[in-house]
């Protein structure tokens, strides 16, 4: 989203006049105070470098930051939110901009109650520390990955220990709204004695309650032979009062650097470990609204053949129960609505009327993946985000409802619950839903098959267009073309699904801008931080310029459109907030 920056560096008569047109409330008057008080090059440097005082308002506003920064770092440490972290190393291409050369992957779960750090969900990757001969510049990728990643999880957070008047010094920038939400921004520098990790960088606050909702910058003071990089790192507004961090973007770009990467890390899943009132007994207890039946609907035991469906569907929703329960799978939304529209136009095109009713879900992570479970088909966030159009999205879907169709089978040992008793951290190892080669390779022909009696058989050089496309990229990005629990998209030996496809598709052309083979990774999924709901959202359409800007399957940055919790949930919070 685009951040709108009509008050950033206003001159403050300017502030005065707009301020007092929009009848500011006291809090904000303090706000105007902050900078009306304060010289222009900031009050933290006198004329000879010597330390200035802030104006009594300044320092209480400045006071209440830093209180409200200690609050959440408290606040912080009852969630254990899902985190997944992607990287993608790069080098500069005078025409495309950028080129990933290899990239890394990191999924799991954060620990606030100390130090951040994340409890992976994923095997990690070795490292390699047979660097003192050599220097940072032969570190091997996954040991630089881990450092990184490390700083990432720290940057959810300004300073945990340090950060107050003694050790920051503050100085005021001007207003700007970030999304909805009207917000103070101040550069923040370290001060005093040289502190490992401090940060140095600017700070948003929201003009309420002064929460940070947004901080950009680095991390100074390194120790030897250890290295920063800058982060930009935003929180939402989840919960009345709560503002918890999302999302954090990180990019190395400088010519000559070590390292050039970019990386982009969210976290959602907060009302897993979110404190709840013991009322689930309450809820069942309550009595229904209508009268209860004694009864049910069904007036003799199952046929031989509805137990045998039976104890498949039991499997499937246990499947996507502990999924779900362990954050991985987001509840059923509208993406699986329109999901399950395109595969329905392949269901009744090609008079598959007689299966039970399908449904789509969608699994909450990066890597481009999809696989079918009996009658439910998953694909993964990053698959969707980066399909260019209907007929790819019914490329895949046509692949998976062959595999439904040939009656390649989840396994019913997971109908016993006592099969997903598992940690979170085990979920990933222990469930393997990939198919063997030989019902791959018959799923291709029979959705072959599908698409060309689909309303999108004439439109299917796009879909192959991807394919090509993926083809190319995936021997250099093996863990966004990995899977975490179907099969790759494009295998490790080099054979690409529906490879058919990609005979009847144009030649791949990134230099043209009017050809879109597939789309930057955050392109269409857009996920609430809380729950780990998704939803399309409504963005325009945006003429590319230059080559550069096209970026399939590549990261591009996110700015977040921030908004209140009570503006989304229509809650009367608002007074509250301003208490």
């Amino acid at each position: 989203m685009v951040v709108t920056r009509r008050f950033a560096r206003l001159p403050l008569m300017q502030l005065v006049i707009l301020s007092g047109a929009k009848n500011l409330s006291s809090s904000l008057a303090l706000l105007l105070v902050l900078l009306l008080t304060i010289p222009a090059a900031g009050y933290c440097q006198g004329a000879a470098g010597s330390q200035v005082q802030p104006p009594a308002q300044a320092s209480g506003i400045i006071d209440r930051i830093i209180a409200g920064e200690q609050r959440y770092v408290e606040n912080l440490k009852k969630y254990s939110p899902r985190v997944e972290t992607y990287l993608q190393y790069d080098d500069a291409d005078a025409e495309l901009g950028d080129k990933v050369r290899k990239d890394a992957y990191f999924l799991g779960r954060m620990n606030f109650a100390g130090k951040p750090q994340e409890i992976s969900f994923t095997p990690v990757a070795g490292s390699d520390f047979n660097w003192l001969h050599s220097g940072l510049r032969r570190f091997k990728t996954p040991f630089v990955s881990r450092l990184m990643v490390d700083q990432f999880m720290t940057s959810t957070l300004v300073d945990a220990q340090t950060f107050d008047t003694q050790h920051y010094s503050f100085e005021p920038v001007g207003w700007e709204y970030l999304g909805d939400v009207r917000c103070l921004a101040l550069d923040v520098h370290p001060q005093g004695r040289r502190i490992e990790g401090a940060f140095e960088g600017r700070i948003w606050v929201e003009d309420r309650n002064y929460a940070i909702v947004r901080l950009n910058g680095v991390r100074v003071n390194p120790r030897r032979l250890r290295f920063y990089t800058h982060f930009d790192s935003w929180r939402e507004n989840l919960q009345p009062h709560e503002w918890l961090p999302v999302y954090i973007y990180s990019e190395e770009s400088d010519s000559g650097t070590r390292i050039r990467y970019k990386a982009s890390t969210r976290l959602w899943g907060y009302d897993l470990t979110a404190p709840r009132q013991q009322d689930a007994w309450t809820k069942i207890l309550v009595d229904a609204p209508a009268p209860v039946r004694d009864s049910s609907d069904a007036a003799a035991d199952l046929s031989p053949v509805d137990g045998k469906r039976q104890m498949e569907l039991e499997a499937e929703q246990n499947v996507l129960w502990r999924l779900e329960k362990a954050g991985l799978i987001a509840p059923p939304g509208p993406v699986d609505k329109i999901a399950e529209t395109v595969l329905n136009n392949l269901v009744v095109t090609n008079n598959l009327t007689s299966l039970p009713t399908l449904h789509c879900r969608v699994m909450l992570t990066s890597p481009l993946e999809s696989f079918p479970l009996r009658y439910t088909i998953v694909l993964s966030r990053g698959l969707l985000d980066v399909l260019p159009d209907e007929p790819s999205l019914a490329m895949i879907l046509a692949h998976e409802l062959a595999h439904v169709v040939l009656g390649h089978k989840l396994d019913t040992m997971y109908a016993f619950n006592d099969r997903l008793i598992l940690r979170d951290e085990d979920l990933l190892e222990r469930l393997d839903f990939a198919r063997e080669p030989k019902e791959e390779a018959a799923a291709d022909a029979k959705a072959v098959e599908f698409l060309k009696n689909s309303p999108y058989k004439d439109k299917l050089g796009n879909a192959g267009l991807f394919l090509r496309a993926a083809a190319a990229e995936a021997p250099y990005t093996p863990e966004l073309f990995g899977a975490h629990l179907g099969d790759r998209l494009v295998t490790m030996q080099g054979g690409v699904r529906l490879g058919a496809l990609m005979g009847s598709a144009p030649e791949l052309q990134p230099s043209k801008t009017d050809q879109i083979a597939a789309l930057p990774l955050g392109s269409r999924v857009q996920m609430n931080a809380w729950d780990g709901s998704v939803s399309f959202p409504n963005r325009k359409s945006v003429a590319l310029v230059d080559p550069s800007e096209k970026m399939p399957f590549q990261l591009a940055p996110q700015f977040p459109h921030l908004t209140r919790y009570e503006q989304v949930n229509g809650t009367n919070v608002a007074a509250q907030q301003s208490k």
